[in-house]
């Protein structure tokens, strides 16, 4: 078999292994429980691939862990239990009777929400790992200018398949999924499909084809594609709980004025908020977007590193949320990473991945690196002047905000996700505390933040649905398509002369 025929094949094959390591090219560490029928992800089903049944079945008792709710009203609790039912947190407390649910043990584990990934290109999980000494132009170029343009749909299906799964792998529960490879209808629909046989609460930003950069991404007076209107009627016609739409538009940075205004007018028009990528090349489009009356709570900035206190102040006083991708940001050259500024203006703060094509994929390591740059570039005035500081911020408490309930506030779901609360959806993830590298706990919050990795991630739920168990990703789907994934990146980057 060719690996053009590889990558669009049915995936039809069952591996014969109890599970399956992805190695090399793919994605190392992700392990899969033992495999059942073959699922090809093809038709329309609702989550086939996905986890240990559905959020509507057996109630699910989480018990004896340690609970971190980030809910002040009910904060930490030890030898707790959480008890699930129908997809949502019904109850939280002490020696909670359910005789008929599955009981997870959590008495060697911290039970913390699952993470929010307020910023990542999913669809670039089949390119892992190339762009390690780019910059932030050789990335438009490369990226946006060659790659893109070689994804089929079956490509962007698996590219969203796989890095949706490794995120429920990493403990994050939720994604906004900036997509900027919608060359086809096709393509936007198989990542769309990508991300339901995932299992993943994703909120589905449709961005711009990624077939001609030019015309896209400079200075573009070419509107947003009308298929979101497609979207927005068959694909969401109403909000299911785990897929949302939402638009990823240029901005006043990548396009004219006419076409800014457009797209937002587009994006309420149809209710759904709008991310942007801003302040990255230079400052000034916060200021456009006011000078052209747009603002709004209901717009997601990218970024931000070179925008303006004033811009920021902008942001702070409309209601809108700034999501900071720090080890990419650090990388490419667009400058410190802006979270200290997102919080001094009262803006929202969140922490995202952006790109595994040259950066770590969890949010583990962009939480502590979000939270360690910040704190470095508040202590530098007083270490610039000889002294010694008084106080450590922002707190580790705070930093696991970022990346659970303010996460959820940026994308427009706290009502719903991001803290563990009576009545809110069922998005859980426990932490292995009998590893070497967590082990003895005397801070849960402090043990999640700065000493936990994806190989301590032992359980994740998703709505109700176990999706990872015993360090186990519940997927046959994602099982059934590993080789492809791999012949996938192997044509794209071959084609790409890369």
């Amino acid at each position: 078999m060719t690996e053009d025929e590889a990558a669009g094949g049915t995936g039809s094959d069952v591996s014969r292994r109890d599970y399956v390591k992805l190695g090399g090219a793919a994605l190392a560490g992700l392990s899969f429980a033992s495999l059942g029928g073959a699922v090809s992800g093809d038709d329309g089903g609702a989550d086939a691939g996905a986890g240990e049944g559905d959020g509507s079945g057996n109630p699910l008792l989480i018990e004896d862990g340690t609970v971190v709710t980030v809910d002040p009203d009910y904060g930490i609790l030890h030898d707790a239990d959480v008890f699930v039912r129908d997809g949502r947190i019904e109850l939280i407390g002490e020696s909670v009777d359910a005789p008929a649910a599955d009981v997870v043990d959590a008495s060697d584990s911290i039970v913390v929400p699952g993470f929010v990934n307020a910023h990542l290109h999913t669809w670039e999980s089949s390119v892992r790992g190339i762009a390690g000494d780019w910059t932030f132009q050789e990335y438009l170029v490369k990226m946006l200018g060659e790659i893109s343009s070689h994804y089929r749909p079956e490509d962007a299906y698996l590219g969203n398949l796989f890095g949706a799964v490794q995120q429920l792998n990493a403990g994050t529960t939720t994604v906004l999924d900036w997509f900027h490879i919608a060359n086809t209808p096709e393509h936007t629909d198989r990542a769309i499909d990508g991300l339901r046989d995932a299992g993943i609460r994703s909120l589905f930003a449709h961005g711009p084809p990624g077939d001609d950069s030019a015309r896209w991404w400079e200075n573009s007076s070419v509107t947003h594609p009308d298929d979101v209107r497609r979207l927005a009627t068959e694909r969401f016609p109403s909000d299911d709980g785990l897929r949302t739409l939402a638009m990823g538009i240029r901005g006043p940075d990548y396009s004219t004025d006419e076409v800014v205004a457009s797209d937002i007018e587009l994006a309420r028009e149809l209710g759904v908020p709008a991310s942007m990528h801003v302040g990255s090349l230079g400052s000034g489009g916060v200021a456009k977007l006011d000078e052209l009356g747009l603002l709004g709570d209901d717009l997601n900035y990218v970024h931000g590193n070179r925008l303006t206190d004033e811009e920021f102040r902008l942001i702070g006083e409309s209601g809108g949320s700034v999501s900071t991708t720090p080890e990419v940001e650090l990388q490419m050259g667009m400058g410190m990473p802006a979270l200290g500024d997102a919080l001094e203006a009262g803006a929202v703060p969140s922490v995202g991945v952006d790109v595994v094509s040259n950066v770590s994929d969890d949010m583990f390591t962009q939480t502590r690196m979000a939270l360690q740059v910040q704190r470095g570039l508040a202590n530098q005035p007083v270490v610039e002047r000889g002294e010694q500081i008084q106080s450590v911020s922002p707190t580790v408490h705070r930093a696991l905000e970022f990346a659970t309930i303010e996460g959820a506030r940026a994308l427009g779901l706290a009502d719903e996700i991001g803290s563990l609360t009576p009545g809110k959806r069922a998005d859980i993830t426990l932490i292995d505390t009998d590893d070497l590298n967590t082990a003895p706990v005397h801070d849960p919050v402090e043990t999640v933040v700065l000493q936990s990795g994806i190989g301590n991630v032992d359980t994740v739920i998703v709505d109700g649905t176990v999706v990872k168990r015993n360090g186990l990703i519940h997927n046959p789907t994602a099982a059934n398509h590993l080789d492809r994934l791999e012949a996938s990146g192997r044509r794209i980057l071959r084609r790409s002369d890369l």
